[in-house]
This record gives C-alpha cells, sequence and structure tokens, in this order.
C-alpha cells in the first residue's frame, strides 16, 4: 500500500496555468524545493513553504512562462542552478539564505562564437570603442535580419581588431595593486628591476577581472625577467604587490604583436544591416573590420535546450539552429560563463556530433553521455579530463531519447524513449565493452500507455524512478538492479498529478521526500496544490501513519469539530481518528464533525490500494486445469484494514480488526497487525474462469496494509 501526502502549499490557480518542481540539494541535510509557475518561484525546505519578513510566502519572478515549464532542464552546483529552455537566456538561480534567492541571466562575454566571417566583403564598422555604439554592416549583407519576428538583441559578437604595441609600467613602495592591461592576445613581457623585500605577483584573469591567478611563479625579494612569453587566449593582467618590508619596485609590462578581441552585446535592431550594442571588451578603433564572429546563442539562433556539469565545466546542449552541437565552458569553477576558446587543455571547446538527431540530455558520468532523438552515446576518455584535443563523439546505442530529462538512477542512467512509452536504462556492459539500453518497461508495457512526461528518482528506503504519466496518474519502479528486482505500479489520486521532485530526508530519516504538484477539482473549481508523500515508516506512534490524500493533522484537546479544511471544500473526506476509522465526513465552510470525539486525527481524500496476483500456477501444465482456492495465509505487516477475495470482480469479505467506528460505535483503539492470517476452508464462489484463480486484496480506508507474502492451497480438477 502506498504513502499519502499532506497538503503544503495552494498555488496560484488557473485552468490554464501549469508548474514545475525543481529538486534543489545543497546537501542532503540541507535540500529545497523548487516550485515555479508562470513568471514566478517559490521555495519549500523541511516540510513547509519559505517565508518572507512579513509573513507571506517568498516569491520571486522568472523569465518561464508556464508553457516552457516542462521544456526546462536544470544543473546544480553548491548555491547555484542552472536553467534552459532553449527558448530563452540560460538564467542562474542564486541562494544566499533561506529567504534570499536571486536569479538572473547568465553572463555571457567571452562566447562561445560562430565560426570568423569568411566572406570578405562583409564588413562590421562599429561608431564607438566603448559604452553604447552603433554597428553598421555592408550594404546588402542583412547580417542583423530576422526572422518570424525573432531578433538578435541580447547576442554577443566578437570583433577582432589589431593594437599598436603598449606598455604599462609603474613601481610599488608599499602593498598595492596596479591598473590592469588591455585585453589582447599575443606576445608579451613582463620584467622587474630595483631592491625591495615583498612578494611580486604578476595575476592573469580571462573574465575580466572577476577572478585572477598567478601568470608566472610569484617571486620574493627576486626581481622577474620574463621578455618574450605568448597568451594564446585573450586576457588581461595586472601585478601585485604583497607582504611588503621594504625598497622600490619598478614594474614594466609590454605587450606586441597583439590581436585586440572586442566584444559586443546587440541592445536593439534598427533594419538587417545596422544594429545598437553595448560594449563589453573595449575595441581599439572604429575602422571597419571584416575579423567578426557572431554569437552562436540569440532568440534568432535558439537557445541551449541542456545543461549539465562536467569535469568543473558547464556544458550546453543543443538549440534550434545548432541542434546537434554541444558547448563546453572553460575549466573553471570561479567563472562558469566563461566560454574562451584556446588551446590549453582547459580552454573551452565545441564539438558537433554527426547527423541531425537533436540532444536530449546530458549526463556526467566517467564520460559525459549525451541523448539524441536518434542515438544514446559517450564523449571523452575514460577516466581522463574532456580538452578540446578529445576523441570524437561515440554513439553506443540507437534507442533515442524523448525530450525528457534523463536521471541517474544509482550508478545508471536511465531515461525515456523517443515515443514515451519505454523507460530504459544506458548502462556499460563488460561482455561487449560499450553501453547498453535494455528496456524496462517490457513486462508492463500498458502502464505508460498515455505516454510520460516527467521522471525523478528516489534512493531511499528503495530505490524506485517515479514516471509522472500524461493523463495525470504516476507509475513507479521499484529498481533495484543487484537485486535484479524490476516491478511497476501505477499510483492514482483524485486529480492529477502534474510534476515531481525528490530530494534527501531530514537529518534522522532514511527516506528520501517525494514532492508532487497536483492538480485537484475542488468545489467546482480546478486548484493546484503543492504536497509531499509522508514517510512508510511513520515510527512506533500509529497515530502517525498517514493513508489519505491532501491531508491535514490535529494533535490537541479532544474534539469533534475541525477546521482549516477550506482545500478540500465540498469533498467526502477520510478520516483516521485516535487509531479508528471514522465515518466518511463533507467538508463545509472549511470545518468537518466526526461522530466522536478525538485527540488526534487525519483527515483527507480517500485513495483505494489494490494488489492482484498472477493466475495460479505449480505446474505449466496446470494452466488448462480448474482450480479451487481452499486456504490463504496472509503474512501481514502493520496492518489495519484489508478485503480480500478471488478476482477483482469477486464480492470481497472484510478482514475484522474491530477498528472501524462506522462497522461497529463501541469500537476502541487497537493496535496494527503483524502476524501471518490464516483462512482455511475458503468457500469462495467461482468468478470468471476457473482455470486463471487469482488473489485480489484492496484497501480504501485511512489505514496502512502491508503484505509480505501470500500462501495459498488450491485443489486441481481435471477436464
Amino acid at each position: 500500500m502506498r504513502k499519502t501526502f499532506i497538503i503544503l502549499s495552494l498555488l496560484f490557480c488557473s485552468i490554464s496555468m501549469g508548474q514545475r518542481l525543481i529538486p534543489i540539494e545543497i546537501s542532503t541535510d540541507d535540500s529545497y524545493i523548487l516550485e515555479l509557475g508562470d513568471l514566478y518561484a517559490r521555495f519549500y525546505r523541511n516540510g513547509g513553504i519559505i517565508l518572507d519578513d512579513f509573513g507571506g510566502k517568498y516569491t520571486i519572478l522568472t523569465i518561464f512562462a508556464a508553457e516552457e515549464l516542462n521544456d526546462i532542464q536544470f544543473a546544480q552546483t553548491d548555491d547555484e542552478t542552472y536553467f534552459v529552455d532553449g527558448n530563452d537566456i540560460p538564467q542562474i538561480l542564486t541562494r544566499t539564505e533561506h529567504n534570499d534567492w536571486t536569479i538572473a541571466d547568465v553572463n555571457f562575454t567571452t562566447g562561445p562564437f560562430l565560426p570568423t566571417n569568411d566572406d570578405p566583403d562583409v564588413n562590421i564598422t562599429p561608431s564607438g570603442t566603448t559604452g553604447s555604439i552603433t554597428l553598421t554592416a555592408t550594404v546588402g549583407s542583412k547580417i542583423f535580419s530576422a526572422a518570424s519576428g525573432l531578433s538578435h538583441v541580447g547576442s554577443i559578437w566578437a570583433i577582432n581588431q589589431v593594437r599598436g604595441n603598449s606598455t604599462v609600467t609603474g613601481d610599488f613602495s608599499a602593498n598595492g595593486t596596479s591598473i590592469a592591461t588591455p585585453s589582447f592576445t599575443g606576445s608579451w613581457g613582463f620584467t622587474t628591476t630595483g631592491t625591495w623585500v615583498g612578494l611580486v605577483t604578476l595575476q592573469r584573469s580571462t573574465n575580466n577581472g572577476i577572478s585572477w591567478r598567478a601568470a608566472l611563479v610569484p617571486t620574493a625579494d627576486t626581481n622577474y625577467d620574463n621578455p618574450a612569453e605568448i597568451e594564446d587566449n585573450t586576457a588581461i593582467y595586472r601585478v601585485v604587490m604583497s607582504n611588503y618590508v621594504s625598497g622600490t619596485v619598478t614594474y614594466t609590462f609590454t605587450i606586441t604583436d597583439q590581436t585586440n578581441k572586442g566584444v559586443v552585446r546587440i541592445t536593439a535592431v534598427t533594419d538587417s544591416n545596422t544594429a545598437t550594442a553595448t560594449v563589453l571588451t573595449e575595441l581599439v578603433d572604429t575602422n571597419s573590420t571584416t575579423d567578426w564572429r557572431e554569437g552562436y546563442w540569440s532568440d534568432f539562433r535558439g537557445w541551449p535546450k541542456t545543461v549539465e556539469f562536467h569535469q568543473q565545466r558547464l556544458v550546453y546542449g543543443g538549440s534550434t539552429s545548432y541542434p546537434q552541437t554541444i558547448w563546453f565552458g572553460k575549466a573553471d569553477p570561479d567563472d562558469y560563463a566563461n566560454f574562451l576558446e584556446g588551446t590549453l587543455d582547459t580552454s573551452s571547446f565545441t564539438i558537433a556530433l554527426t547527423g541531425q538527431n537533436p540532444i536530449r540530455w546530458l549526463q556526467s558520468d566517467d564520460f559525459l553521455l549525451i541523448g539524441t532523438s536518434g542515438s544514446c552515446g559517450k564523449y571523452g576518455d575514460s577516466g581522463k579530463a574532456v580538452t578540446p584535443t578529445s576523441p570524437n563523439y561515440r554513439e553506443q546505442t540507437q534507442h533515442g531519447s524523448a525530450p525528457i530529462r534523463a536521471v541517474l538512477g544509482g550508478d545508471t542512467v536511465l531515461y525515456i524513449e523517443r515515443g514515451t512509452r519505454k523507460v530504459r536504462e544506458f548502462t556499460f556492459d563488460f561482455q561487449v565493452d560499450k553501453y547498453q539500453s535494455p528496456e524496462l518497461t517490457i513486462l508492463a508495457p500498458e502502464i505508460t500507455e498515455s505516454g510520460i512526461k516527467e521522471i525523478a528518482f528516489q534512493l531511499r528506503p528503495a530505490s524506485m524512478l517515479w514516471c509522472v504519466l500524461n493523463d495525470g496518474n504516476m507509475a513507479t519502479l521499484t529498481y533495484q538492479k543487484d537485486q535484479s528486482v524490476v516491478a511497476w505500479t501505477k499510483q492514482t489520486t483524485d486529480g492529477s498529478f502534474e510534476s515531481i521532485a525528490i530530494i534527501s530526508g531530514t537529518t534522522g530519516t532514511n527516506e528520501d521526500q517525494v514532492w508532487v504538484s497536483v492538480k485537484r477539482t475542488i468545489d467546482g473549481n480546478d486548484l493546484r496544490y503543492v504536497e509531499q508523500f509522508q514517510p512508510r515508516d511513520f515510527g512506533l506512534d500509529i497515530n502517525d501513519a498517514w493513508f489519505v490524500d491532501s491531508g491535514l493533522s490535529y494533535d490537541g484537546v479532544a474534539d469533534v469539530n475541525f477546521g482549516g479544511l477550506s482545500h478540500l471544500e465540498g469533498e467526502t473526506l477520510s478520516i483516521y481518528a485516535d487509531t479508528l476509522i471514522e465515518s466518511p465526513e463533507v467538508v463545509v465552510d472549511s470545518n468537518i464533525t466526526i461522530d466522536n470525539a478525538a485527540s488526534r486525527v487525519l483527515a483527507g481524500l480517500a485513495f483505494t490500494s489494490k494488489l492482484e496476483t498472477l493466475p495460479l500456477v505449480i505446474d505449466p501444465q496446470d494452466r488448462a486445469k480448474n482450480k479451487k482456492i481452499k486456504f490463504i495465509d496472509f503474512d501481514l505487516f502493520e496492518t489495519g484494514y484489508m478485503q480480500y477475495g478471488n478476482g477483482a470482480n469477486a464480492t470481497l469479505t472484510n478482514m475484522n480488526f474491530k477498528n472501524s467506528l462506522d462497522a461497529d460505535p463501541n469500537a476502541t483503539k487497537q493496535g496494527l497487525y503483524t502476524s501471518v492470517v490464516a483462512f482455511k476452508h475458503v468457500t469462495w464462489p467461482s468468478y470468471g474462469s476457473r482455470k486463471k484463480q487469482t488473489i485480489y486484496v484492496e484497501s480504501s480506508q485511512p489505514m496502512p496494509l502491508t503484505i509480505r507474502a501470500i500462501t495459498t492451497e488450491y485443489k486441481i480438477y481435471g477436464n
């Protein structure tokens, strides 16, 4: 019997608005659920919604419209989560405190860029070198043209120009920092003179001064003499004096044979040959140049559709114009938005898969695992970091993927096949020395008939894949690969499941938290709720056994009247009161009245759990023979209610646990039943074919039901 969930939040309500739940796990003890709705985000932690300083629901605005939510993919590192949807510029969500979050455009200033313009007749002339400028292209080139209303606004462009030699010089007689050099690519030299005591460091930045690292080995009390060095990428430099004691040091930094790689961001398009831009990296002059590069991403070209962190790189995959392209950011955990190309192993680089199959997901493992609509494969070398010279993408299987984010199920990647009906695992097979994609829905193909729209994986207490279906139900796969367990179950509720997210359980618990977004029709209105499945292990106090949906609890002085149930107005509730089953009650004006005063009450929507065995067979020859069940043993664990019969259409027998006030007004508090229950001389009538006898168990009451085993004795009749 499945566990149930408690109502946590009523969402902004509209039948046309959807929502998406996203897990954010800073650590196993510090996890959040992010609720994304139509242009907003809210946050949950420790089983409740986060409030603002005024007691309201803490909410921030986003750029994601309701119709874009199902397209979102995400990747998280520490306090930062990156989002893509293919329609908008990638977003970065940053946590400062529990109730202090910001979301903003990822600030790309160094790429990635398309290949350099190869048409000598198409140039760009900038009107200035800093600030807001006008870019004028060769008449008739139409490089700023837009199609279907999509624009180049927001895109970055590289404008490469030759800069003359330049020198930065100065001296230190105390701790201090020099001015930065211009941004450049090419030859440079650095020397110091004088007698001094202190530590001089030449620092280099490839992200316009956001972060700095030593360019040469720092020297203490010793002069530099490095007249001929090369900058292969684009960078700025500065000199720092620290630990100063005495004397004066004079430094000289000389740049020669340099190419200035200016970068601008387009802010408006006047016509197909003219645009307004903001300078991000200073230009040299206003001369026209044919050495320019358009950025890969824009509303016009499309934005990335997938994202992943892999070996300290932020990796994006696929866009509308470049569906099979993958962009690897620079290996720089201080600046994941750095896409500066170069020849170093840590430099950013771009690859394109063969064919035109769109990239559907990326998953970091020993390799970068890649799912496309036509295949799944890997990129990189085992045990080695990916670099601009890594081996090409290698296809492993032709079972392509749906546009749904894959998940890591323990040590195996689980993904949805193209068509959204089949679940496959992407796992390495040592016998064939490559990755394989065996199907996991092969034994129950009907369970995903409506198609899968989202998946999430739960590790504890049992490994389980949760699949939100297009018909509003959920399918769950108990998946324990080491035990060869693959078992499917369908989950239903009085409403429609729309999204799911799973985070680690709180300290002291042994269960991950499963959160869902549910649309319910309440009192004639379509409403959406965020609800959390309660732990299977409810502890030693059986009053805490939750077996209702969208429920609330009461713990206080014994009473018969209970309020606060406006979210279930007009609904008939199932009630568990002081370990007994109460009569169902209808919510009127947010209240219910029960028949017997109780101090511990759980009330919510009822659901029905069903179990039916396969037809009983001892030997294959039995299939053609009539059978009659004579004895049944049920091995029960912490059970409070059960009905049973021989088949789903049978008249069910209620096992009497003496805990239903509806059946017996004089019932008293009972414990849960853990034992083997034997039913002898069963006199079930025969339903349907006597050759296909089954045992059917059902419960629709707010009590736990766990069956560890069913043992039967039946009589076989000849033909």
